[in-house]
Order: C-alpha cells, then sequence, then structure tokens
C-alpha cells in the first residue's frame, strides 16, 4: 500500500494541481530513462563502492536461521569478462575465523547475478558464528550470525523493520540496528526495496536528487536487469549493508518488491505496456530470491516458521502474492451495494487456502510461549468514519474551513481508501476465521509485527461479531525506515503547509475515537521496533531515529506497550525493555588484509560491477558504477578491433545499467569497451546462439 499515492490524490483535487505524465523513452542501447531531467547529484553522497571491498563490493549477508543451519550470502563483481567466479567461505567460532567450523567453495555465475547463496549445515543451536568469502586473494567483509537456540529459553530480542525507500532519505534505523550486539534476527516485513522511477514527480523522486540518493536504474522496473540493479544500489548503502553483516535477516516480500499495491493476478502500478504481470512478477521474486538470504524451496512460497526453543515460534506470511485476491475498490461509508457484497464474500482471500490451512496448523500445533505472526499490512480491524470535522473545523478557523469544507467528502474517501483498500480490513471474512480459530482454539500470546503503513500502530486486536468484542491478539505495527509519513505527504503542497498540523491531529482523533482497541499511534515519525520476550512478558518498544535527510546517530526510545502472558491486553511500558546480559562481539569493520592492490582501484573511474549471460543471445546487460563526473562512451568491438556499436553518455557519478541489443550481430568473439578520458575498460563477450 502506498500511502503517498492515497494523499497525493487528496492533495491534487484539493489544490488543482495536475500530475505531470511520465514518458519512458528508449536510445539504441535501449537504455530506459524516466522523464526529461537532467541528473543532478550530490558527488559525495551518489551511489558509489568502497574499494576496500573489493571484489565483494555489497558486503556479506545472513538469514533464515535454523537450529543447526543458516544461510550466508555474498555478491563477487566479476573482472576481466569472467563467465564464472569460484569463491570460498569459512564460519567459524571466533571474529578472526580461525576456528573454523564448516568451509567450502561454490561458483558465481551471471545466470544468479553473481550472487552466492550457501545454506551452511552441521552448526549447533544458539550459537553466534562469524563467516566471510574468500575469491583470489581477496576477503570480504567478516559477517556476524545466529543459529536459532532449541530446548528451554528465557530471553530473546528481534528487530522489526520495514518499508525502506533509498531517495526518501538516509538508512539511519538500519544503522542504528547494526550497533546493536543482542539481536537474535532482524525480521523485515516487506518494502525492501521500491519500484518506482527516479523522476521527480516520483515518488520522494524530488527529495532523492536533493540528497544525491536517486533511484538506479531511473526508469520504473519492469525487467531483470532492472530488478538487480535497484537491489545492486541498495545493497552499496553502508548502513544497510553493516546491518546485514551484524544479524541475520528474515524477510518476507510486500508489494514493492514487484509492484505498488500487488496481488495474484496484477498489481496497481502494472499497466499493459509493461508486459505481462506474471512474467513481471517471476522476475521480481526471482531476483528477491538472488539477492536476499532467504532459503529457497522446490515451489517457491515465501511462507515459513521458526521455533525459538520453547520461547518462541515466528510465522512469517505471505500475505501479498501467495492467493491474495484483488483489492475491493471503493469500500467506504458511501459504497454501493456491489462493492460491499464483493468485500464479504467468503470465497475473497488475502493468502490462498492452502496457506492459511498452514498457519492454522501451526497456531494449533505450537507449544511455545510466543507465537510472532510475520505480516505485511494491517490485520486490526480499524474505522475512520466519520472524520472528526468538528476538531477539524475548530482547528483550522474560518479562514480555512470555507476552502475545506467542501472537500470533506474527498477527504472522507481518501482516508477510507487508506485504511480499509490493501489492508486486511478489504479481506474481512478470512480475517474473521482466523480470529475465530484463535478464540475457538483458546491460542493465547499471539502477536502480529505488521508493517507496510508507515506508521505506528499499538493494537489489541479483537475479533468484532455485532456489538461483541473479545481480544485474539496484539499487533504492533512498525514505522518505515524512510518512506513517506502522513506529514511529508501532506508537506508536499505548499498550499497545505499552513493547516498540515490540523490535518495530522484530525487523523489522530479520528482513530483514538473510533477504535478503542487502538493503544496508541505516531503517523510522522521513521525508525523500528524492537520486540523483547520473556516467560513472562511481551514488550514492544518503538525507536525513533532523529531525521532521514541526514547522517546521525541519535534515535530515541518513544514508546513500548507490554503484554503479560495471558490475555491479549497491553499496558504501556515505563521504560524500554532491557537488553540481554550477555553481548555478542561485533563483526569487525573491515575485510581481513586490505592490500595495496585493492587500494588501487581507486584510480579507476568506471568499474563494471555486472554483466550477462555470456555467451549471450540477442541482448547483454551491463551494470557499472562511474566514480566521477565523466563521458562515458560504450563500445562493441569486433574480432579486427572495429567498432560495430558505440554511443557516449554524460554520466554523473553513480550506479548505472545498460541493456545491449545483439540483435543482427554475426555469432563470435566480441570486445565490449568502455572508454572514459582516463580509461579503457574492457569485457570480453561472446555472441552465440
Amino acid at each position: 500500500m502506498n500511502l503517498k499515492r492515497m494523499v497525493l490524490f487528496m492533495l491534487l483535487s484539493i489544490s488543482s494541481i495536475s500530475a505531470t505524465s511520465q514518458d519512458y523513452r528508449n536510445d539504441m542501447f535501449n537504455i530506459r530513462r524516466a522523464g526529461h531531467e537532467p541528473r543532478i547529484s550530490k558527488r559525495s553522497e551518489a551511489t558509489q563502492i568502497e574499494d576496500k571491498l573489493r571484489p565483494f563490493y555489497h558486503g556479506v549477508a545472513s538469514g533464515d536461521p535454523l537450529g543447526d543451519r543458516v544461510i550466508i550470502w555474498t555478491r563477487v563483481t566479476p573482472e576481466n569478462g569472467a563467465t564464472e567466479v569460484s569463491v570460498q567461505y569459512n564460519v567459524a567460532t571466533d571474529t578472526g575465523l580461525q576456528s573454523i567450523v564448516a568451509s567450502g567453495s561454490v561458483v558465481a555465475t551471471s545466470e544468479r547475478d553473481f550472487t552466492v547463496k550457501v545454506d551452511v549445515q552441521g552448526l549447533q543451536p544458539g550459537r553466534v558464528y562469524y563467516y566471510g568469502f574468500t575469491s583470489g586473494n581477496r576477503h570480504s567483509l567478516t559477517g556476524r550470525t545466529h543459529t536459532i537456540p532449541t530446548g528451554l529459553q528465557d530471553h530473546l530480542r528481534f528487530a522489526v523493520v520495514s518499508c525502506s525507500n533509498y531517495p526518501a532519505g538516509y538508512f539511519n534505523a538500519y544503522a542504528r540496528i547494526a550497533d546493536r550486539n543482542d539481536i537474535d534476527a532482524i525480521l523485515h516485513l516487506g518494502d525492501y526495496i521500491y519500484e518506482y522511477d527516479a523522476d521527480s514527480t516520483s515518488y520522494s523522486g524530488a527529495t532523492g536528487i536533493k540528497l544525491g540518493r536517486r533511484h538506479e536504474p531511473d526508469a520504473e522496473l519492469v525487467t531483470l536487469t532492472d530488478y538487480r540493479t535497484r537491489y545492486a544500489q541498495y545493497r552499496l548503502d553502508a548502513d544497510l549493508r553493516r546491518a546485514h553483516q551484524q544479524h541475520p535477516m528474515i524477510h518476507i516480500w510486500d508489494d514493492h518488491e514487484s509492484a505498488n499495491d500487488s496481488y495474484t493476478d496484477g498489481a496497481e502500478n502494472h499497466q499493459p505496456n509493461e508486459g505481462e504481470w506474471l512474467v513481471r512478477k517471476a522476475i521480481s521474486k526471482r531476483v528477491c530470491y538472488e539477492w536476499m538470504p532467504t532459503r529457497e524451496n522446490s515451489d517457491s512460497t515465501l511462507y515459513r516458521r521458526f521455533s525459538f526453543g520453547d520461547l518462541c515460534d515466528l510465522i512469517m506470511l505471505d500475505s501479498r502474492l501467495d492467493g491474495r485476491n484483488k483489492q475491493v475498490a471503493n469500500v467506504g461509508e458511501w459504497a454501493p451495494q456491489a462493492s460491499k457484497d464483493s468485500l464479504n464474500n467468503p470465497l475473497r482471500t488475502m493468502i490462498s487456502k492452502k496457506q492459511e490451512d498452514w498457519l492454522t496448523t501451526h497456531l494449533k500445533t505450537s507449544t511455545s510461549t510466543w507465537r510472532i505472526l510475520g505480516n505485511q499490512v494491517i490485520f486490526s480491524p480499524i474505522d475512520v468514519t466519520p472524520i472528526d470535522t468538528a476538531y477539524l473545523f475548530t482547528a483550522i478557523g474560518s479562514r480555512f474551513s470555507a476552502f475545506v469544507r467542501p472537500q470533506v467528502p474527498l477527504l472522507q474517501a481518501v482516508f477510507e481508501a487508506a485504511f480499509y483498500g490493501d489492508v486486511w480490513n478489504n479481506y474481512p471474512a478470512q480475517r474473521d476465521r482466523i480470529s475465530r480459530f484463535l478464540r475457538d482454539e483458546s491460542i493465547g500470546n499471539t502477536i502480529i509485527v505488521t508493517g507496510d503503513f508507515h506508521s505506528s500502530f499499538s493494537f489489541e486486536t479483537p475479533l468484532i461479531l455485532g456489538d461483541s468484542r473479545q481480544n485474539v491478539a496484539v499487533e504492533f505495527v512498525t514505522p518505515s525506515i524512510t518512506s513517506a509519513n502522513f506529514d511529508e505527504n501532506l508537506n508536499t503542497q505548499p498550499s497545505l503547509a499552513p493547516i498540515t498540523p490540523a490535518l495530522l491531529k484530525t487523523i489522530d482523533t479520528t482513530l483514538t475515537q473510533l477504535n478503542p482497541h487502538l493503544k496508541w499511534e505516531e503517523i510522522t515519525q521513521h525508525g523500528y521496533e524492537i520486540v523483547d520476550l520473556t516467560k513472562t512478558k511481551a514488550q514492544c518498544d518503538w525507536y525513533f531515529v532523529e531525521s532521514i535527510l541526514s547522517v546521525t546517530d541519535k534515535e530515541r526510545w518513544a514508546r513500548g506497550f507490554v503484554q503479560m502472558s495471558g490475555p491479549s491486553v497491553l499496558e504501556a511500558a515505563t521504560q524500554a525493555s532491557s537488553g540481554k546480559l550477555v553481548q555478542d562481539l561485533p563483526a569487525p569493520p573491515d575485510p581481513p588484509g586490505i592490500t595495496s592492490d585493492v587500494l588501487e582501484q581507486a584510480l579507476s573511474i568506471v568499474k563494471v560491477l555486472g554483466y550477462g549471460p555470456n555467451p549471450s543471445g540477442d541482448a547483454l546487460w551491463l551494470t557499472y558504477i562511474v566514480n566521477s563526473s565523466t563521458h562515458v562512451r560504450i563500445e562493441i568491438v569486433d574480432g579486427q578491433g572495429i567498432p560495430v556499436i558505440s554511443t557516449t553518455l554524460e554520466e554523473e557519478q553513480g550506479l548505472r545499467s545498460v541493456v545491449l541489443s545483439l540483435k543482427g550481430f554475426a555469432q563470435g568473439r566480441y570486445t565490449l569497451r568502455i572508454v572514459t578520458d582516463l580509461e579503457v575498460v574492457n569485457t570480453g563477450i561472446i555472441i552465440q546462439r
């Protein structure tokens, strides 16, 4: 769900502003651009590589830990036209990787974008491990990971995150999580990347231009190369890279890993001229599995379960691409009867029947003290009808009342679309079935952690039947890492700036008056949650960063809520939960054995990060970094040294991707050449059909 689209619709209507249409154009190399703006970037802050990390510029990651195994991940940058790169790995119990408990060798290929994913087995439960990769004589960063514990447990801590939009601001929240040394895992609830283009009219595009954090590629993601390049850009961010280095991550996708408001058979942000949705969806899932440390299975299902001893069963759902029917539009107070009938159709699903059966089986058979459901969108019922207009008109005064009063029906429709649209409110029959199951089977101590909404909420989740309410769970909604909140969306229009505080307060009063099960909400801050579990209580703490528009290490504990083991009732916490008594040693900040041949790469203006397939048929993708503004000439040269294609681009610093059309070329050996004023970078390619 994209709050920006909802609020922007309101802003455009109120302010009579017409949206700028997007124009995609292609050049001879099929470089898809967005809009017609010149690139504007801050050189020091544009996407760049760190030479000390060569060839593992994208760092390391781990994820999906089990009691005896864990996924470890890296990406190796190929050199000299290599189509395969041998990579060795070591897993040890010390930060220096001397006490090795597992090792091996794998081959990175262009087929998987030179990513490496190893399911390391034979480990001990509840242990801290350190791991690293080597290629040639060069070493990756050392990563830190955990296996999950078995047996009796007394304390677990999870960081909970979602919605990290690269151009919207700096990933300070990821950095603060990386600083922690007692986290069992990061639970990422989706929107790890965003699929939008880099135009100033796109989602946070103007902010990205100001900060030097434009999306790459600058077109909307559609192709395999597009999605791979976007993940590559995100993973070059030092804060995100460090979060992955220091903690295992358990990730589920939401919509922006594919396209906004996606469902099984389509998406709001997928248009007919962008090809077949099933192809785009398959590409987005493939690249997510390539770039994330997620364990893959034969049927490509994402939902899965993790048992942390006797203390917690973690159940991660896929409420986005597995069985979700298209969202019903226009479902508010004045919705037509046909929409209401469709909304309440008992056959409509947010998750597939297979997944629902899987979920209820694991809930029923769970013997742990706590059950956590990792979930993409708000599960708890929520009401925003009617808006608290009494407060609104008093707050804005007579000067603005005449301006706003005619827009109240539109404002109501926007709120209803946001809170009733791309959330479980749009699938009430299946939600009520799950809630009834929790009640009828007396399944207590159920915690739902949720992302997507770019805001913070604390709910006592009720089963509502007529006038009766019975709590069946609690729900904690995490704020966004950077994605725009209500205040940032409203402040995009100067004409609304004078009444933005009143509009924000109106949302607050409407929510609190109409939803007694909502214990707290905050709709303007960015950060993350810490969920802390013991045998007797569960506490969720919200941490907010000082800013996302500048790099800062300042954060604050904003609020906490506690559920004691037993009824699903929340109490406000008086202080943040205590960290673990034993803190883990962090992984070192630099790769072992930094050598001069690595640092010499600082002299290079252009660095090729990836290409493929090689041999190629009709097209070859190429991803490269430009370390300073320059003219770049891209050529394909035949065996006689004659350029058969040549084009010159004026490039700003940052990450770039192109798709080279090879149609009409004869089979054989060629050279891909990138030429700047100071250097020539050659990569051998083979055209084979």
